[in-house]
């Protein structure tokens, strides 16, 4: 089983600031854009790690028009 294959695009948006990640379902997807905000934004880490995952605004670009 290609595990590659499952992964999908997903755009991660929480007010003004959107990511792009890879990850196999939105849930993961919150996840790593989670930590991709903490490691681009260190001085709001904490306020980044404490938001609730319904803040956050994911788009599925896979596939790709």
């Amino acid at each position: 089983m290609d595990t590659h294959a499952e992964r999908h695009k997903y755009q991660v948006s929480v007010g003004h600031t959107s990511v792009i990640v890879q990850s196999n379902s939105p849930t993961d997807a919150i996840r790593a854009a989670r930590e991709k905000m903490c490691r681009d934004f260190p001085r709001l880490w904490d306020v980044i790690s404490k938001l609730a995952d319904s803040r956050f605004q994911v788009l599925d670009l896979w596939p790709a028009a």
